[in-house]
């Protein structure tokens, strides 16, 4: 991934980027002065701002760290572009929720563009598609609506041990079949029955090209959307070489065109199940509805649900793994209470959620210290904006940094800590709040949060009752703890990930 990171680009080139960046600057300057001051931010330097220092890797926890300097809001401009980084979820909620209305756009993203997620919900600009399509695709995700789901999500975590069970070592996949298998069977009725299955294979893809394509909003081209004009011999132009060379563009294609014919053709045929997509096939026939750009939507929108939560889902089984191999002790208590409540004559299922507190605890800890989607995908303001006597300019790139809320001394004891015990009342506990970020803010937040939550849940409560996740040893009989690091991509997974 180190090639992606670096840029050779000739002087001549870097020279033009540079007077027109400064042009640009000194125009937004100019329309800023005599009102609040930016936000704070690293030292930056004449002309080209602060891009010497924007990291090009572990980009959460850079910032983190600059937060403790510069305070919850931090401020980055370089090459005709604005960043602020939020470091707290007051901040956070401040903005992306309490003023919404101007926090709900994304800024471009040109290496979404090169792969074809720019009609995805998720990349969307706020305005009527994107209401059109978080209508279509929130509508069977509501907090009640999700419930109807807990029969498919309770086997597949059952299938999900029978696997671990059989091949332990293969864990990263079982995972990632986990997640996909529930998202295949809720959006389109069908049921992965082995790791040979095509859609299986295709969502494996498609999470490769979320994995690779880097965090939203970090990649050169995303900071540098001039670059992405670049030709394809140009040296360090690497993300279209990428692009082009890997039909990534036909491949997310084929993974919204495939499953929706299939579904279609089961239909003509009456064998077709229940699903989110028939559904919404039989209601567009009762409504007479046969609009190309309205199938096109559903499409999108069904085909939206594997390529967000498959990913997610299984990159946070991966990292609660990883956790429980550095912190034993809490995976023992865990169990315990399985053992107590529960008792070994079955299994948890979600009628015993609330009778689970250290379960919970233990999760809701994971997800503080151990993040799927670190800084989440950037919202962008579309407006001039002044936050606690800070200036922030319109067309600014904004975002959430889970990593510092997580750790956020004010509101967590010895935050560095794994103590699940600390959401739990005094004096058992600290009485702490459960970090709220891992699905957005505002009105972006996860339309499939209620969903993702349910899966997550109920497939770590039966990892806990079945086994005992213990490291391997080497030829000394030492345990191989896995470091405390985690390749980062869209999502973040563990280092384990490829092993």
């Amino acid at each position: 991934m180190s090639s992606h990171t670096t840029l050779d680009l000739p002087l001549l080139f870097t020279v033009f980027t540079l007077i027109v960046s400064a042009l640009y600057f000194y125009q937004r300057n100019a329309r800023s002065k005599n009102r609040a001051s930016l936000p704070p931010g690293p030292p930056a330097d004449p002309l080209i701002h602060h891009l010497r220092v924007i990291p090009t890797k572990d980009h959460p926890e850079v910032y983190h760290e600059w937060s403790k300097t510069y305070g919850d809001v931090i401020f980055l401009s370089a090459l005709g572009h604005s960043f602020v980084v939020l470091a707290t979820e007051e901040a956070a909620v401040d903005l992306m929720e309490k003023r919404s209305a101007n926090y709900s756009n994304r800024p471009k993203l040109p290496m979404h563009e090169l792969i074809g997620w720019t009609d995805m919900l998720v990349f969307l600009d706020y305005g009527e598609q994107f209401h059109k399509m978080r209508r279509l695709s929130q509508q069977p995700f509501t907090r009640q609506g999700s419930l109807v789901f807990r029969d498919i999500q309770l086997q597949h975590a059952h299938i999900l041990l029978h696997n671990l069970l059989v091949s332990p070592e293969e864990f990263v996949g079982h995972a990632h079949r986990f997640a996909t298998g529930i998202i295949m069977d809720i959006t389109y009725g069908h049921r992965i029955i082995s790791n040979d299955d095509p859609y299986l294979q295709m969502a494996d893809r498609v999470s490769r090209i979320a994995f690779e394509s880097g965090n939203f909003g970090t990649n050169l081209v995303d900071i540098f959307p001039i670059l992405k004009n670049l030709p394809a011999w140009f040296p360090g132009a690497w993300f279209i070489r990428w692009g082009q060379g890997m039909s990534y563009f036909t491949l997310i294609q084929q993974m919204r065109d495939w499953p929706f014919k299939e579904v279609q053709e089961q239909m003509a045929a009456g064998n077709a199940k229940i699903s989110f997509l028939s559904m919404h096939l039989e209601e567009f026939a009762r409504e007479g509805i046969n609009s190309p750009e309205e199938f096109e939507d559903l499409k999108i929108a069904a085909s939206l649900f594997n390529q967000a939560a498959g990913e997610t889902t299984s990159s946070a089984i991966l990292l609660f793994i990883l956790a429980m191999l550095r912190h034993p002790e809490a995976q023992e208590k865990a169990r315990n209470e399985i053992d107590r409540v529960v008792g070994r004559d079955r299994l948890p299922d979600f009628s015993d959620r609330e009778s689970l507190p250290m379960v919970e605890c233990v999760i809701r800890e994971t997800f503080r210290l151990y993040h799927p989607l670190p800084l989440g995908v950037p919202h962008c303001s579309t407006a001039d904006d002044v936050y606690k006597g800070m200036f922030i300019p319109k067309g600014t790139i904004v975002v959430a940094n889970s990593v510092s809320m997580g750790l956020n001394e004010r509101v967590y004891a010895h935050p560095h800590e794994f103590w699940p015990e600390r959401y739990l009342p005094k004096p058992i506990g600290n009485g702490e709040p459960y970090l709220t970020s891992a699905f957005g803010f505002g009105r972006r937040i996860c339309p499939g949060r209620f969903l993702g939550d349910a899966s997550l849940w109920i497939s770590i409560a039966n990892m806990l009752a079945a086994f005992h996740i213990a490291p391997i040893l080497d030829d000394k009989g030492n345990p191989l703890i896995p470091p405390n690091e985690c390749d980062t991509g869209a999502t973040r997974w563990s280092t384990f990930r490829t092993e």
